[in-house]
């Protein structure tokens, strides 16, 4: 059978698919998931799957979409009540990421016109350890924006204006920031003039109007849309329609989100603490960033940040900086994990980074397509970079490469026995609070809470005392317990030492073994 490009692809996107299925459902089989994020999520699914639309007992507010504006999640709501189990969401999110390549691999295609590095870009993408994070820490909606968005791209970069809508809509769809993310599509949109020049390559668009021949830069050939007549350069086109249209109805949807849904579901733009040192309101907050570029350049400017962004362009050898327009792609994302000093929002280790991994792959393709119109005899060194680069930061970064690859989860610990002789303990339908990597795995029920932040006194506790997450102190978490041991409502039973179960007196003790 011949081996061509498409079944290639298909092939890196099954093998990714089988690593990361197992991997992410071996790492909560194994209790390495937690109350958050992945038991607020489950619990969200099955109470809506029960009627209770949204609900879940860990967050914030009490419905979900109060916290974030994530519509998108109903999608998954028909496979979750056939499948009732954490293993469907990950999964969903594990073939989600992978199915991003194609997108991907189809825009490269389109735009560089080289299958050898439209291929690689896909390796790339695929190895991108931002997107391994984003993968194996929990679910989270946002990491459906990358393959959404992408294929959006891809599409209005086709101008099939009708799908290219429908997915930024469902792209914008999977979480509030990612509504910024699509308006800020269509203000690059605005600016793209590819009726006139394709390129946006400052250097070959000033070398195009002065030298229109290039008898003396035959290397700088402009590449123009086959067929295509070059327009005149304030001419109306399609795609500044479609990008007025989505900048429009971005901020209408963003504006009814923000100001009206998630407030009348109790909850609204809740995570602003994260940026109190600008201030204590988004309006405080945006009115100093402005007035007080020097605030700004002292939070971004750090060794952690710069490291970050070290982290999130090396892969891609930098080629998005070679790209103008498309890093108006990154914007709302990057600001907003540069400004916070929430520490793990720029750690490139969790999910923050799944808003700007379509943008900085997009830039990718089109900076490379800009540095080979600028050095077309350089791809042969580009590639190879490209492969170097892929390497270097998988193998510095990823949480499979060989240093970190988690070959326990293949083995059973004692720790695992006993949580799993615990979470059999408790009845279905009761209400109860746990330690944390317990918690994904009791959330098929109405109350469920972790540890300490329980809003009502619960029919069952199940703590690991070696385990204080949650808690200041392990003095703290003792007073915790002793405020259900000493209230006389309740038996309590200690299993090795170590696992502490306290049952109300309306159930029977669990028996000990």
């Amino acid at each position: 059978m011949r081996l061509t490009d498409k079944r290639i692809l298909l092939l890196v996107i099954l093998v990714y698919f089988v690593i990361f299925g197992v991997l992410t459902s071996l790492r909560h089989y194994n209790f390495e998931t937690q109350a958050w994020d992945l038991a607020a999520f489950v619990q969200t699914m099955w109470n809506t799957t029960q009627g209770r639309v949204m609900f879940n007992n860990l967050e914030q507010v009490s419905n979900h979409l109060g916290l974030h504006m994530s519509p998108w999640l109903f999608a998954l709501v028909p496979g979750y009540a056939v499948f009732p189990t954490p293993y469907f969401l990950l999964i969903a999110q594990t073939l989600a990421l992978a199915l991003g390549a194609w997108p991907l691999y189809l825009l490269a295609q389109k735009v560089i016109g080289r299958k050898p590095l439209s291929l690689l870009l896909v390796f790339l993408y695929l190895l991108y350890p931002s997107l391994h994070w984003s993968n194996f820490y929990d679910f989270h909606e946002i990491t459906f924006f990358i393959p959404l968005f992408l294929a959006a791209f891809y599409f209005a970069e086709t101008r099939r204006w009708g799908w290219a809508g429908i997915f930024f809509a469902l792209a914008a769809s999977t979480k509030e920031d990612a509504i910024l993310a699509v308006m800020f599509a269509g203000i690059y949109f605005l600016f793209c003039k590819t009726d006139v020049i394709a390129s946006d390559n400052f250097f070959v668009r000033l070398l195009h109007f002065v030298r229109k021949d290039h008898r003396f830069f035959p290397s700088l050939r402009v590449r123009q849309p086959a067929g295509a007549a070059i327009l005149p350069y304030f001419k109306k086109n399609k795609i500044r329609i479609f990008g007025l249209t989505v900048i429009v109805l971005a901020l209408i949807y963003f504006i009814i989100a923000v100001k009206i849904l998630m407030p009348a579901l109790g909850g609204g733009v809740l995570r602003f603490d994260r940026y109190a040192n600008f201030g204590a309101t988004p309006t405080e907050a945006i009115t100093t960033a402005i007035t007080n570029p020097i605030l700004v350049a002292q939070t971004i400017f750090t060794g952690e940040k710069l490291l970050y962004l070290l982290i999130l362009l090396l892969p891609v050898v930098f080629l998005p900086l070679f790209s103008w327009r498309t890093l108006i792609l990154l914007l709302p994302g990057l600001p907003e994990n540069l400004l916070t000093n929430y520490t793990f929002q720029f750690s490139g280790l969790y999910h923050y980074d799944s808003i700007l991994i379509p943008a900085i792959f997009i830039g990718a393709i089109f900076g490379a397509r800009n540095f080979l119109d600028w050095k077309p005899r350089w791809e042969r060194y580009l590639f190879w970079i490209l492969i170097t680069a892929t390497a270097i930061s998988f193998l510095a970064r990823s949480p499979i490469n060989f240093k970190n690859f988690p070959l326990h989860y293949f083995r059973t610990s004692a720790q695992e026995t006993a949580y799993r002789k615990l979470v059999a303990l408790a009845p279905p339908g009761i209400s109860v609070a746990a330690t944390t990597n317990l918690v994904p795995h009791l959330s098929h029920r109405e109350h469920a809470y972790a540890l300490g932040v329980e809003k009502m006194a619960v029919d069952m506790v199940i703590a690991d005392l070696a385990d204080t997450f949650g808690f200041k102190s392990a003095e703290e978490m003792n007073q915790y317990l002793e405020s259900y041991t000493q209230s006389g409502f309740y038996q309590v039973q200690l299993f090795e030492e170590r696992y502490l179960v306290i049952i109300s007196n309306k159930l029977k003790l669990v028996p000990k073994e």
